[in-house]
Parts: C-alpha cells; sequence; structure tokens
C-alpha cells in the first residue's frame, strides 16, 4: 500500500519553494497537497493465493502538526483527525479565515522567524480473509518543510 505521509501544503507555503512569508497573528492552513489513496486514504488491497483471499484496507487516522523555532522549541501543535485528517486546501479566500478543517488559529501563530512545520502521518490497517480479522498499526510517517513567519508593523502619520 506504501501508506505515507503526504506532502505538506501550508499557508504560508514552504518557503523552500517560495519567498513567501506569512504574518504573526494570521491563521495557518495545513493541508495534504499530493491527494491519492496512499496520503489520504483509504487504500484498499486484495490478494488470494492457494484458496485464500486476504482483503486490507488503510485508513488515515490522524495528523499531528507540529512548528519549531530554530532552538528546536515547539511553538505550536495541534492534531487534526477523522475526516479532518487530510485539511482542506487553502482557496484564496480572506487569509484571516480559519481552516474549516485544519490548522493553527491565529492565537497560536505568534513566533516569527523561520520556523520547520511537520506533518506526521497516523494509519491503520483493517484485514479480513480466511475467516479471520484484525488490524495492524502502521509506524507513524513524517514530513517537515520550512516557513516563514514575519511582524507587520504598521506606520501611521497625521
Amino acid at each position: 500500500m506504501q501508506l505515507t505521509m503526504g506532502e505538506i501544503g501550508s499557508t504560508p507555503p514552504a518557503s523552500t519553494t517560495t519567498n513567501a512569508v506569512g504574518a504573526i497573528g494570521l491563521p495557518i492552513w495545513l493541508w495534504i497537497a499530493n491527494r491519492a489513496e496512499n496520503t489520504i486514504g483509504p487504500i484498499t488491497r486484495t490478494a488470494s493465493d492457494g484458496g485464500l483471499t486476504v482483503s486490507a484496507t488503510g485508513t488515515l487516522n490522524r495528523v499531528e502538526w507540529t512548528l519549531t523555532d530554530a532552538n528546536g522549541t515547539t511553538v505550536g501543535a495541534i492534531t487534526c483527525d477523522g475526516v479532518n485528517a487530510p485539511g482542506t486546501p487553502y482557496d484564496g479566500r480572506d487569509s484571516a479565515e480559519p481552516s474549516p478543517t485544519c490548522g493553527f488559529g491565529a492565537d497560536l501563530n505568534s513566533s516569527s522567524g523561520t520556523l520547520t512545520l511537520t506533518g506526521t502521518a497516523y494509519w491503520s490497517v483493517e484485514w479480513e480473509g480466511g475467516e479471520q480479522a484484525g488490524q495492524i498499526d502502521v509506524p507513524p510517517q513524517s514530513k517537515n518543510t520550512q516557513i516563514r513567519i514575519g511582524e507587520l508593523q504598521m506606520l501611521v502619520q497625521d
């Protein structure tokens, strides 16, 4: 099944691919960008041999997201589970609106600088065949990227 943590999608996008900078106090949307059976599930496979057929279905149970600063200190953590685990890709709406499914709220976005965003996917596999059934817990799968957060400052002149 090759179950994995998919590519990370976020607002702001990864600083390794763009010069984008997010702002302190705005929500950070999180999602799995390369959606496929093996990145968001469910995924079902069946195999037969010698008159025995076994079917297995992999389900993405949750994604745990952490933001860490340059010192390795966790500055934010959130878990998105069930149907919300894959998140919702940002669609260009008002950047002050939080993600409807998965992300850091504005209150959790309070650190500036280059931050490491890590997503860890937790999968389980349910199987049945030969009049038996069971569950296989899959080791967690992680990916990380860098995002940049800056501070907006305003100058008011009379």
